[in-house]
């Protein structure tokens, strides 16, 4: 299973968790319309059954609010991911073995015949899409019945509604629940396994076309690599920053709800674009072996507008997720945390958070890659600068990203670094005879 199968599954039982408490809150209704009949003759229940099942119903319904709604809130999952996990998964369990047990209850009353309703926590756990749970349930749910069932025939021996004994009228109302309980037993687990084999089926054809697209996404380095080897070298070294970076935040519990591993993916692969603005900087500027003039910094810094109007032309991937996340890459990656950045001057969280990283990813492979105007500069001073631009370029949490991983960021380069020497050597020195070419042309 893919980590973003996972995802789906896990927020999934979130939302059917949130279905059935909201269900446990509505069969809080069931007490007083009980009393209300009985009141005008139409339904003959005890007022003290309808309180008892009132106390049960609210008993469940509290507890399970708690779970799902209080221990399971975002602010927890935010701290503790692996307690709001397990909370969430107790509760599925917990949600529906209240609701058997509640509608268990109502079957002991002679005059209350639910019969197929015995099914429904059954069928309700086919929405889970684990056979497992749907097993268990399924279990759990004839237990109950047979409890409430013999619950029932004991009341209907005392109240003279029958001539058998106890016993021998809980055996034959069990042999007939059985039955219909093995068919419901089937039709469940069929529907959960061609539920659960029919959504593989939906992610797989969706992995496939998203792979397809991300293939395509990280044919734009070679394309700038083309214009200018420095910028390919680069677009690939950010996507893996990027990568890194996202996952660190993620661990240390740094914006959890939103670097989702879909989410993280997307940044990655989004990556691949925030530069691709520069195909449209003319060569003589972006090929200039040396440092620019203010007006050929001037013409660079359009990079980011020019990226925003190319990806704007992007057909949609992933319902325009994605877009929009290169689009803010590619646009605002240049913006400063207080503010002193391009093309915007926006600051803080104004900046998306996708951007944010994509800075740091930017400048963390500007500051260790070799350009023929400068040396790479070692881990420590890179390190040393990004402290120092703490709440200034970057915000204190990426910047805490990036110090820890220090040790990895250092293989990474290294690895670049053995990997592309030659070609940016070439390149220098392609460079080197464009710009010797034109001081002879003038």
């Amino acid at each position: 299973m893919r980590f973003d199968d996972e995802e789906f599954f896990e927020a999934n039982t979130i939302n059917i968790n949130r279905l059935v408490t909201k269900i446990l809150i509505l069969l809080n209704l069931l007490p007083p319309v009980f009393i209300i009949l009985n009141k005008i003759h139409i339904f003959s229940i005890e007022n003290v059954f309808s309180l008892k099942i009132a106390v049960g119903i609210v008993i469940f319904t509290l507890v399970d609010t708690i779970l799902v709604f209080g221990y399971g809130s975002e602010r927890l999952k935010s701290k503790n991911l692996r307690l709001y996990d397990s909370i969430q998964h107790f509760a599925k369990y917990f949600g529906l073995f209240g609701a058997a047990v509640i509608l268990g209850i109502l079957g002991t009353h002679t005059h209350i015949g639910i019969y197929i309703s015995y099914a429904l926590v059954t069928f309700m756990s086919c929405l889970y899409y684990n056979r497992k749970t749907s097993l268990i349930m399924s279990i759990i749910c004839y237990l109950i019945m047979l409890v409430s069932l013999y619950g029932k025939s004991v009341a209907r021996v005392a109240e003279l509604l029958t001539l058998k004994t106890a016993e021998r009228d809980f055996i034959s109302y069990a042999a007939g629940f059985t039955v219909e309980f093995i068919f419901v037993f089937i039709i469940t687990y069929s529907v959960t396994k061609r539920s659960k084999w029919a959504l593989d089926q939906a992610m797989k054809k969706n992995e496939q076309l998203r792979k397809t697209q991300f293939e395509i996404m990280q044919f734009i380095p070679k394309i700038l690599e083309s214009h200018e080897v420095f910028t390919g070298h680069h677009v690939k070294h950010t996507v893996q920053y990027v990568d890194l970076i996202a996952r660190e935040m993620k661990k240390k519990g740094f914006y959890a709800d939103i670097l989702t591993e879909d989410t993280i993916v997307t940044y990655s692969a989004a990556a691949n674009l925030h530069d691709i603005g520069k195909v449209h900087i003319p060569d003589n500027i972006l090929n200039k072996p040396g440092k620019y003039t203010p007006e050929e910094f001037e013409m660079m810094k359009s990079h980011p507008e020019e990226g925003k109007k190319l990806i704007e032309s992007l057909p949609k991937i992933k319902d325009g997720t994605f877009n929009e996340i290169a689009l803010q890459m590619a646009y605002y990656h240049h913006e400063k945390y207080d503010g002193s950045g391009y093309p915007n001057g926006i600051s803080g969280k104004d900046i998306p958070l996708c951007a944010r990283i994509m800075a740091a990813a930017d400048v963390l492979d500007a500051l260790l890659s070799w350009r023929p105007y400068k040396e790479p500069f070692d881990i420590d001073t890179v390190i040393s600068i990004f402290e120092d631009c703490r709440g200034k370029h970057f915000e204190s949490c990426i910047v805490d990203a990036v110090v820890d991983l220090k040790p990895l960021i250092l293989l990474l380069a290294e690895d670049f670094k053995i990997k592309e020497t030659s070609d940016e050597e070439k390149e220098y020195k392609w460079r080197q005879r464009i710009a010797e070419g034109q001081k002879k042309k003038s």
